[in-house]
């Protein structure tokens, strides 16, 4: 079977690493894989994709010019399985230009709701969500598939743009669990790195939706009774911004910002608790990571997260605000048989997610859809 992943580039972001990992997964000696991207500027994830893959990266950057060639691209190499990242409406007009008998599949990790809220998105205008929304339920509709990374995702789908239920897929983003442990277990290597506890981690792109200033917010209102220091792996549009709540909150001495980390599992290993507060997650994979590491985790509330999340079993959900999150970290903090429980707890939850079993849906959905 030949298929091909179509994503805009390897930047360092969610659906990136997915499409590189569940590609990279599945078998090599039964599939031809390829890998097309848009732009190979800044990629983080090259080094990770699996010997044999083969990896297209586009000439042309005008819309109507990257159009044309991943049209040709795909005449040229005939896929069975077409399945693009964030390139959705492209990568199905080009299949149609090319002519080919393609299955394409759509891979979807955020709800389009938040996604379109997103002020990092040019979406939010009145007039440009009418568009968003009217080719989402003219493309999503006709795809063969619509494979989603979690039920939350799915219902935003349904409820909200009528992509008929009966072609989405929920397919939870596969983790390699044996590489984070292997990786985590290495050393800092940071010399300038003090490791002060209690010391809690977070980890993603600096940008609105992933709402480090709720975070922050929370370590001002602990830092009276129970300082709490804190690394931030990632890099993003907002890091001056959050540099500056840093020091406006005085919490210069217990935040900081360690850039995007190719291994940021020996970071949030060593950390008493990870925590998420995003606004909205469609899936939240680096939760699924922390647990793998061995770290309670902390997230507020979204689909994504609460399909990860049991409360009180594996992880704590808390609420949009501040002092829920300053409490869910104070009682971690101060509950070490709590901790525990849920460490060894979270440790079981995420087997599921092993990545062999994940490549191995992905492999079904396949097989399915060209037999």
């Amino acid at each position: 079977m030949k298929i091909c992943f179509i994503i805009p580039s390897l930047a360092g972001g969610g659906a990136e690493r997915v499409a590189v990992t569940v590609l990279s997964a599945l078998d090599g000696t039964r599939h031809e894989r390829m890998l097309y991207l848009f732009s190979g500027a800044d990629g983080v994830y090259f080094d990770r994709i699996a010997p044999g893959i083969r990896v297209v990266i586009a000439e042309r950057r005008s819309w109507a010019g990257r159009l044309w060639e991943l049209a040709s691209f795909l005449r040229s190499a005939r896929p069975d399985i077409v399945m693009p990242f964030l390139s959705y409406f492209i990568t199905a007009i080009a299949v149609r230009l090319a002519g080919v008998p393609s299955r394409v599949v759509f891979n979807q990790g955020t709800p389009t709701t938040g996604f379109l809220d997103d002020p990092d998105f040019a979406w939010r205008q009145t007039w440009r969500r009418r568009v968003f929304a009217t080719l989402t339920r003219l493309f999503y509709a006709r795809a063969d598939a619509v494979v989603v990374t979690s039920e939350g995702v799915a219902e935003d789908l349904v409820a909200n743009y009528q992509v008929p239920r009966s072609r989405i897929r929920v397919l939870h983003n596969p983790v390699d669990l044996d590489a984070i442990v292997a990786a985590a277990g290495k050393p800092l290597e940071h010399g300038d790195l003090a490791e002060e506890h209690p010391l809690v981690a977070a980890a993603g792109r600096l940008a609105g939706v992933k709402n480090y200033p709720l975070l922050l917010d929370a370590i001002a209102e602990l830092s009276t009774e129970t300082p709490v220091h804190a690394w931030i792996l990632g890099d993003g549009v907002e890091r001056l911004a959050l540099e500056k709540h840093v020091a406006e909150r005085g919490l210069g001495r217990l935040v900081k910002f360690l850039g995007f980390q190719q291994n940021p599992w020996r970071f949030i290993t060593r950390a008493d608790v990870f925590v998420l507060t995003s606004t909205y997650e469609g899936f939240g994979n680096v939760l699924i990571e922390a647990m793998a590491c061995g770290t309670p985790v902390v997230a507020t509330r979204s689909p994504g997260t609460a399909e990860i999340i049991e409360h009180g079993a594996n992880g704590l959900l808390v609420d949009h605000e501040p002092r829920a999150v300053a409490g869910a970290i104070a009682s971690l903090i101060a509950d070490r048989p709590l901790r525990d429980r849920l460490v060894n707890h979270a440790r079981e939850s995420v087997r599921q997610y092993a990545l062999p079993q994940v490549a191995a849906r992905y492999d079904r959905l396949f097989q399915e859809l060209t037999a």
